[in-house]
């Protein structure tokens, strides 16, 4: 499953979302009680499939003895943990504490980011496009050639 696109989207007054149909096509796939899982990484709500955060939990506990700042990032994506079913509209629940420390408003951007997708403040999504990037030296040690 891949999420690609984003769109400008309002929490209506109980803090509930209606994802693009293309996302919510996609975790609906074969399953009539679809289920996101909801948590806090990097500083915005992100949306993953339970089986991805199982995958998510065994890679974390690889680490014998995680280094505080591992241990801050678990501390983080485990009590943001929160399992929301998608409706058939494709609308999810974010509840009151992702709402607060994904800093959102009435006001966000949905956005696909591959295996994940990102729901961030529309003003920071803005910021986002306004910046320049250079990736170039990265790319070049990971053998990395975009196509166009």
């Amino acid at each position: 499953m891949k999420f690609r696109g984003h769109a400008h989207r309002s929490l209506d007054d109980k803090g509930r979302l209606i994802l693009p149909p293309d996302f919510r096509d996609a975790i609906r796939v074969g399953d009539a009680d679809a289920i996101i899982v909801l948590t806090i990484f990097r500083k915005h709500v992100i949306g993953i499939t339970p089986s991805q955060w199982d995958r998510l939990e065994e890679e974390l506990e690889k680490v014998r003895v995680p280094s505080p700042a591992l241990h801050n990032i678990k501390r983080i994506l485990y009590s943001g943990y929160t399992e929301t079913p998608v409706n058939k509209l494709g609308r999810i629940a974010i509840p009151a504490h992702l709402r607060k420390s994904g800093k959102l408003d009435k006001d966000v951007v949905v956005m696909g980011v591959g295996r994940h997708f990102e729901i961030w403040p529309a003003d920071s999504f803005e910021h986002l496009l306004d910046e320049d990037y250079d990736v170039s030296s990265e790319l070049a040690e990971n053998n990395v050639s975009l196509p166009f």
